[in-house]
């Protein structure tokens, strides 16, 4: 009747049909019998120790509950869940967790009668916890309980120590929606359990196979899954069972990078206390950590959360934080090595005097848009392993005090000072002298003369660069002060160099005389006879820049094609190169991997040409980007142009900058602007306003301006009008 004639199998439309009349059979014997099913195992086939209570009567105790369960034998632990007090009233218990040291004493609890587990009046509400709260047990039935001195372990515990294959060890209860933790009360011996469960008692489930997604997925779909899982809602989700439990708490150990602005909560803001549950289950495996997130969302107490719960944090960036004291990171972050502050008003010399003291393990120390720095805090510090500075855009910082402080830097090989005081021009001379094995320099975006610009300095400048025989990598972008002269320097003292950028480093038309009064005709910055020297004295050169030069034509650039290992050419804005140029160094550079030629106008498409018999001859990837030149192609004829399965062209990601162009002309105060106010006189009403110009001051007499006042005017603002 059951089965098929033909494939003599179970029918399944049947046998769930037969299901259903017996579920509903056992419904009516519950119902008029009192009997009920009681389960020894979860779903899950873990056996059942911890029991969950509910409709407790108000102010119930431990001893209470334990009164009420002792009867059917021996009670691990018992915890109850308070409430949250108010003002006048204490903590009423919401709910409590049993548990048996023994399955079979848990299983008399859950059938005993319903008069025998009675508080107070009230009927108590039993039930088994879910499988996340369930103890495991060993191969031999015992259970396993954690000890009272690491019950806040991790719960990722190996036990090879006794023989026992790793397993995840669970005594922790998460109750709350919103992340609140209590820990089971449990004790620190051991108490063996000798009954032995019967066969007959085994759940009759287990024999049906339950697929979820965390069966059909391994653990690396379901890893790169979690990637794009907000922190919060894998947290939130733990409790869902004891596979999934493991597999994100391996996730977030896994996790070495934290960035504040990946918080996407709108309806959660990520304030201190938030910051701090999450740092709770991820900063110990955190080596990077970028706090920039709004500096409104995070108080003082960031600093000390950081410290207390990333003791493995090597490098740590703050972004927009008004926090003024951040020495509590040198107390928790022992392994802290880069530090970096952007944009933190606040930050003073006193915020940084302890991080950089003499047993400061930080390594590379970087201060971006600030106005308080001075650069005091360096000054007897003497840290030993400080070897990288950097400051950009910060106004306050003091070139005499630098300079002292740079005595107490012995290890320091990167010195970066970008966008800083015009004055400070004058001490960088003094400061290079005391860095003979400087590897990095940057010293960009020097667009203010005064009256600090004289020969002098620049002889100063090329006489420290004489010192830096070991520097790999230097930095010149949109400084007026470089010339031809200082890259002659830079070619006979820098033999190591291998990366350089002297892009827009053109000096200004006219400036004014040293000496003051006329007006006196510079040199036009960086051409090609500094272009050329740099190549022929440097031939380690793998990156150079040289974009938006005015004085760079062809001939200069030709020059790079001495450089065996060059890899990488930038030359945007030059509107006096051409394809012939770069031709050249395409066929002579056989490391060449991109050409970046962006806005150049002149640039042809003869380039493509050029890269294709080049990738001939020496095969490499190679990427040439042609946004903004003559070499971009209508639709007709860009199927004509030769092609190569090494070779990219980008003819559409134009990276170049037009008004740091050497030819670029601001029309914005050209003569066709003196007419743009002419509207606002047309007006009717204009007179209307002023009133007519009898009624005026405007008369012979300009010393009396009571008449402005009725209008709501001041008389200097008038005359400016």
């Amino acid at each position: 009747m059951y089965y098929e004639d033909e494939e003599r199998l179970l029918n399944p439309d049947l046998f769930h049909v037969f299901r259903r009349e017996l579920y509903a059979i056992n419904s009516d014997l519950e119902v008029t019998l009192g009997l009920k099913y009681v389960p020894t195992h979860t779903e899950d086939g873990i056996p059942i120790r911890k029991l969950y209570v509910s409709n407790l009567p108000p102010k119930t105790t431990r001893s209470e509950l334990f009164g009420v369960f002792a009867q059917y034998g021996f009670i691990k632990s018992c915890w109850l869940r308070m409430g949250d007090k108010g003002p006048n009233r204490p903590p009423t218990p919401t709910y409590a967790f049993v548990t048996f040291s023994n399955p079979a004493d848990a299983h008399k609890a859950l059938q005993a009668p319903i008069h025998e587990k009675t508080l107070r009046g009230r009927n108590l509400k039993i039930s088994p916890a879910d499988s996340w709260h369930q103890p495991t047990e060993d191969a031999d039935g015992r259970g396993r309980w954690k000890p009272r001195g690491q019950r806040r372990a991790d719960g990722n515990t190996s036990s090879s120590e006794t023989g026992v294959p790793e397993q995840e060890v669970n005594n922790i209860d998460r109750v709350s929606e919103n992340g609140d933790e209590a820990m089971a009360t449990t004790s620190t011996t051991e108490v063996p359990s000798n009954v032995q469960l019967q066969d007959e008692e085994k759940c009759t489930t287990d024999n049906e196979s339950c697929y979820t997604i965390l069966d059909v997925l391994n653990r690396d779909c379901l890893t790169h899954i979690m990637a794009y899982i907000p922190i919060r809602d894998l947290i939130r989700s733990e409790r869902v069972s004891k596979t999934w439990q493991n597999m994100v708490r391996e996730y977030l150990q896994g996790i070495r990078i934290f960035k504040t602005s990946w918080w996407q909560h709108v309806t959660v803001m990520l304030t201190t206390a938030v910051l701090r549950r999450i740092l709770q289950r991820v900063g110990d495996s955190l080596t990077r950590l970028h706090i920039d997130h709004h500096w409104s969302a995070l108080n003082d107490r960031t600093a000390h959360i950081v410290g207390k719960f990333c003791p493995n944090l090597e490098e740590l960036k703050i972004v927009g934080m008004h926090t003024r004291n951040w020495n509590p990171l040198i107390y928790g972050c022992k392994e802290l090595k880069n530090l970096s502050f952007v944009s933190c008003n606040k930050l003073t010399d006193s915020s940084l005097v302890q991080l950089v003291k003499s047993e400061s393990c930080i390594e590379s120390l970087t201060v971006a848009n600030n106005t308080h720095v001075t650069g005091l805090f360096l000054t007897g510090s003497n840290p030993q392993k400080l070897n990288s500075l950097a400051f950009y855009n910060c106004y306050s910082l003091q070139g005499t005090v630098l300079s002292a402080a740079i005595d107490t830097l012995p290890q320091l090989t990167t010195l970066k000072l970008d966008v800083c005081p015009y004055t400070m021009w004058k001490i960088i001379p003094l400061i290079l002298n005391k860095l003979p094995r400087l590897e990095e320099l940057s010293l960009s975006e020097y667009i203010s003369v005064e009256m600090c610009f004289s020969p002098q300095c620049n002889d100063a400048f090329c006489d420290a660069l004489a010192t830096l025989t070991e520097l790999k990598i230097l930095n010149l972008s949109r400084n007026i002060y470089i010339t031809n002269a200082v890259m002659k320097r830079v070619a006979q003292s820098c033999p190591k160099l291998e990366s350089l950028n002297i892009s827009s480093c053109n000096s200004r038309r006219s400036l004014p005389h040293p000496e003051g009064g006329s007006i006196a005709r510079t040199s036009t910055g960086v051409g090609d006879e500094g272009v050329a020297a740099v190549c022929r004295g440097c031939r380690a050169l793998c990156a150079l820049d040289v974009s938006y030069l005015g004085a760079l034509s062809d001939a200069g650039l030709r020059a790079a094609a001495r450089l065996p290992r060059l890899a990488r050419l930038t030359a945007r804005g030059n509107p006096a190169l051409s394809a012939a140029s770069l031709a050249c160094c395409l066929a002579a550079c056989p490391l060449l991997e991109e050409v970046d030629v962006c806005g150049c106008d002149a640039v042809s498409e003869e380039v493509v040409c050029a890269a294709v018999r080049a990738l001939a001859e020496r095969p490499r990837a190679l990427t040439l980007r042609l946004a903004g030149t003559s070499a971009q192609p209508n639709e007709l004829a860009r199927d004509e142009y030769p092609s190569h399965k090494l070779l990219t062209v980008d003819l559409l990601d134009d990276r170049s900058n037009p008004h740091l162009r050497p030819d670029f002309v601001d029309h914005m105060f050209d003569d066709s602007s003196d007419d743009s106010f002419g509207d606002i006189y047309d007006h009717d009403d204009f007179d209307e306003f002023f009133g007519q110009d009898d009624d005026l001051f405007l008369g012979d007499d300009l010393d009396d301006f009571e008449g402005l006042y009725q209008f709501g005017l001041n008389a200097p603002d008038i005359i400016l009008l």
